[in-house]
């Protein structure tokens, strides 16, 4: 049995959706790049299945790959348009084609209507030499959201404070003795673009009316800029927990995607190993969309006033401010909020649910979450699924389901959606445990157990590797030569080739329903090429903005 066996898995994420097709006479392509005719035609007497074939990096259609339904195969024309005349039943797609990961999804046929499974693919990948075989330390090191939002001012109100979280595994690599360190070695961190947070932030001039003892350049929990991490509650790793950083550079650049240099050193203080790695934080919160470019934050205080009654505008031009976790509950900041007050995040949803299109500039916004969310020169949302298509919505469901979900007991922060739900236990989050702090549980030899951190390998929310931000994957590509997610076993161990974690992987389909939005189906599909090619379905009803009914809890910054 080996100690600490490395496995790297395949996940090909795919947006599929399956639509009902009317038939009709008219010819052209679908929004989806789907003959209308050959819709129609299959949709005419028996059924069957319809869709485009695509390059998940470049959107680009692919020709010639094969689709089959059991016994029968169609390869995609120019367009990579297909169409499959299977009568009504079940059917279980297989997509392949030179170049590209074998892909696999379900379909269900109705008599009289055609399903349509549109596919996007991944490149395969895993001839190049692993940088990591010539090193005798790895540090695999990740921040812990994806993106952290932050204020260019704060003299208005506080939304949330600088807070930013990075984690780093440090593994000795071995042939079946490969461990993970947390003892006898420092691991420090430094941003040396952004070494004074002050320079482009007042926050620290109004941190003690909203309630924080931090000094300058030094975050709400004590961190600072740079400093030694310290080891994580579950012992596997090392943390630095609300680092105060801005988007902003010393020199004044505005940049989200600042990179910290992580260097490890054993007891005598010799170097290890280094490795950079992404913080994403962003200011690019876009209420100027609908309160005006003039001063949107004194908007929002009046507008306020207007609706609940408070008096923030007057106690602004007192200098008196406050942080909307005074009246709103805030699970981001462990704050309690006042009785009989909506918690923020229901706050802001519900209020704004039916406001999108009150300005052209909200209303043309896409994804409309860019509204508030960062944004359209952020891109926050730039991760593998994001690239095969997945939206915002198909994750939270739309701002009505997000606020139904609250009104109905969700806790947003510590309920969040659920990997599992799309892609079957085997990829699963540990039990009441959101995926930030989820482990690998189902190794195929079971001794790695509880050791790797699943965001080690996948990297955070909204910036799952792939990603499309060539400034999140620093680590695959200095240890795995590449910027897919951590695959290759050589990356830990001596001598091993494997290419497959998970136990148990499946390609799996899900059936989604959001009550305030599409109520089209959707499926997503994985592939995994070192294990289990077999399907499974799960169905479930996003009503609130989670997909998942599991409890996670989650107690720190944003």
């Amino acid at each position: 049995m080996r100690k600490f066996r490395f496995y790297g898995w395949v996940l090909t994420a795919l947006m599929v959706s399956a639509l009902a097709a009317c038939g009709g006479g008219a010819s052209g392509t679908s929004g989806s790049g789907v003959s209308t005719g050959a819709a129609a035609k299959a949709a005419s007497g028996s059924g069957g299945i319809t869709g485009r074939v695509i390059d998940i990096a470049t959107g680009a259609p692919l020709s010639g790959v094969s689709i089959s339904a059991g016994s029968s195969t169609v390869k995609t024309d120019s367009n990579g348009v297909y169409t499959l005349n299977e009568p009504a039943g079940s059917y279980t797609l297989q997509a392949s084609t030179s170049g590209y990961l074998n892909t696999w999804q379900m379909a269900s046929v109705t008599s009289g209507s055609a399903a349509t499974v549109n596919w996007s693919l991944t490149k395969k990948y895993g001839n190049q030499a692993i940088p990591a075989a010539k090193m005798n330390y790895v540090v695999l090191a990740w921040n812990d959201l994806g993106m952290h939002c932050d204020q260019d001012d704060y003299s208005y109100f506080m939304i949330l404070p600088p807070y930013n979280t990075l984690h780093a595994q440090v593994i000795q690599r071995g042939g079946e003795g490969a461990s993970v360190v947390t003892s006898g070695i420092t691991v420090s961190y430094v941003f040396p673009k952004k070494t004074n947070t002050a320079l482009h932030t007042n926050f620290w001039q109004y941190a003690a009316q909203y309630g924080f003892n931090a000094p300058v350049n030094t975050g709400i929990s004590g961190t600072k800029l740079a400093g030694d991490m310290t080891v994580d509650s579950n012992k596997l790793g090392f943390v630095a927990t609300g680092i105060p950083l801005s988007p902003y550079d010393d020199d004044g650049t505005w940049d989200p995607y600042g990179t910290a240099t992580i260097t490890v050193k054993d007891s005598s203080g010799n170097v290890l190993q280094t490795a950079n790695v992404v913080a994403p934080v962003s200011t690019e919160l876009m209420c100027s969309n609908c309160h005006g470019t003039a001063n949107p934050m004194l908007d929002i205080l009046q507008k306020h006033d207007k609706d609940s009654g408070t008096t923030l505008a007057n106690d602004y031009a007192s200098k008196i401010v406050h942080a909307c976790s005074e009246c709103h509950s805030d699970n981001a900041l462990g704050a309690a909020g006042k009785p009989g007050v909506e918690s923020l995040s229901l706050a802001m949803h519900n209020f704004h649910k039916d406001k999108m299109t009150y300005t052209a500039a909200a209303a043309t916004m896409t994804p409309s979450c860019y509204n508030c969310h960062p944004g359209p020169k952020t891109q926050c949302l730039r991760g593998q699924m994001s690239r095969a298509g997945k939206s915002c919505q198909d994750c939270h469901g739309d701002m009505s389901a997000m606020t139904s979900g609250m009104q109905g007991g969700r806790q947003p922060w510590l309920q969040e959606p659920q990997c599992g739900t799309c892609h079957g236990s085997a990829h699963a989050e540990n039990a009441n445990t959101l995926y930030r702090n989820s482990v690998l549980r189902n190794s195929i030899e079971g001794d790695m157990n509880g050791k790797i951190y699943c965001e080690a390998c996948h990297n955070s929310t909204h910036a799952e590797f792939t990603s499309a931000n060539p400034a999140d994957p620093t680590i695959p590509n200095k240890f795995q030569g590449d910027d897919y997610w951590i695959w290759s076993c050589t990356v830990c161990h001596n001598n091993e080739n494997g290419s497959s974690m998970h136990a148990g992987g499946t390609s799996g389909s899900t059936t989604i329903s959001s009550s305030g939005g599409d109520s089209s189906s959707t499926s997503t599909t994985t592939s995994n090429t070192g294990g289990d090619s077999s399907s499974t379905s799960t169905t479930t009803s996003n009503t609130g903005g989670d997909s998942g009914s599991t409890t996670n809890y989650y107690t720190g910054g944003d």
